[in-house]
């Protein structure tokens, strides 16, 4: 009787993960003036960029200028958001919501997923800001490293797709032309401010 073959090793039975789309820039100031749409916007952007830490991750290896990149947009442009959602949005929809939506949980829990998922970005960052200038390309990563950009860009995913699924679809519904407005306006002191600190 013919021996069964040897199977593959799971490494090899795995197919290879395809390289993410460059990572995309930040989004037009124009936009805030629709300010649902922005946070829209925003999101569909992180998930190019939770694309680049899986793709990182999975390689063990990072390009420098990927790292450069990702680094900016943990550090500086994820915090922002946060707070558009934390400061602003979040509290408007606490206001407005009525209790047959069912946000109370749902933003009690977003609120968690921010605050738990902080020290976690900030340890990635702390990891990749001290590859930005190694004298090698691509660099390699620390397997605690990779298991710490695998576990957030899985955990932001789902998050994600709740405050899409969810909370923009009932703040297009609850928020009036007042609070967008003032919405809008909050996003954009938030990021003159920002600048302003950063130059």
């Amino acid at each position: 009787m013919a021996r069964p073959r040897a199977s593959q090793s799971p490494k090899a039975a795995l197919p290879m993960p395809r390289p993410p789309r460059p990572l995309p820039p930040p989004l037009p100031v124009a936009l805030l003036e629709r300010p649902l749409d922005y946070l829209m916007a925003e999101h569909h952007r992180h998930r190019s960029y939770l694309a680049g830490l899986r793709y990182a991750a999975t390689q063990a290896e990072i390009q420098r200028d990927q790292a450069v990149r990702l680094h900016a947009f943990l550090a500086s442009e994820l915090p922002l958001h946060w707070a558009d959602e934390e400061q602003d949005l979040f509290p408007i929809l606490r206001r407005l919501a009525l209790p047959e939506d069912g946000l109370a949980e749902v933003l009690a829990r977003l609120s968690e997923d921010h605050a738990m998922n902080e020290a976690l970005v900030r340890a990635i960052d702390q990891g990749l800001s001290t590859i930005l200038n190694a004298d090698h390309d691509p660099v390699p990563l620390e397997r605690r490293l990779c298991g710490m950009m695998l576990t957030y860009s899985t955990r932001e995913g789902r998050h994600l797709a709740v405050e899409n699924a969810v909370v923009l679809a009932i703040a297009g519904v609850r928020l009036r032309k007042a609070e967008l407005h003032g919405l809008s306006a909050a996003m954009k002191a938030r990021r003159e401010a920002f600048h302003v600190a950063d130059a």
